[in-house]
């Protein structure tokens, strides 16, 4: 089993969560670094919009919950992407690990290969930060 070390930095959340849920069900073990960095691209406004729908939606007891710190935040577009109740998919997603920063023990091993569209390459300039959305949903970390 393999280790990838992915530095989230200025990445598209939806095209790294692809490639991460890609990766954990080959086996690999995923690690993503710096989650508050990572951009969504699109409108401010109507990102924001979305996602403050999504934290209204439901009750406080019952849910859904939306998670307000950016690494759960990430950790949370990619199980969308998996199949997290299935028999191949639980274990795959347990081998994703998300991080706000970049622990010590992480900090050396960052994939020099591994290759994900950032926000430079975006023919628009319209993107924001999960920082920034988690900010708004009322995440403090």
């Amino acid at each position: 089993m393999a280790r990838i070390v992915i530095d989230a930095t200025d990445c598209i959340v939806g095209r790294l969560a692809n490639e991460a849920a890609k990766l954990a069900k080959m086996n690999n073990e995923v690690i993503i670094l710096n989650c508050e960095e990572a951009v969504i691209s699109g409108s401010r406004e109507q990102i924001l919009e979305h996602y403050l729908i999504k934290l209204q939606r439901g009750s406080t007891e019952k849910g859904p919950f939306q998670p307000k710190r950016p690494d759960r935040f990430v950790r949370r577009i990619i199980r969308g992407m998996m199949d997290y109740k299935g028999f191949k998919g639980k274990p795959a997603f347990r081998r994703i690990k998300t991080f706000i920063g970049m622990p010590e023990e992480y900090a050396n091993s960052v994939s020099k290969d591994f290759k994900c569209k950032k926000s430079s390459d975006l023919m628009h300039n319209k993107s924001v930060k999960v920082s920034d959305v988690c900010k708004q949903l009322g995440g403090k970390w």
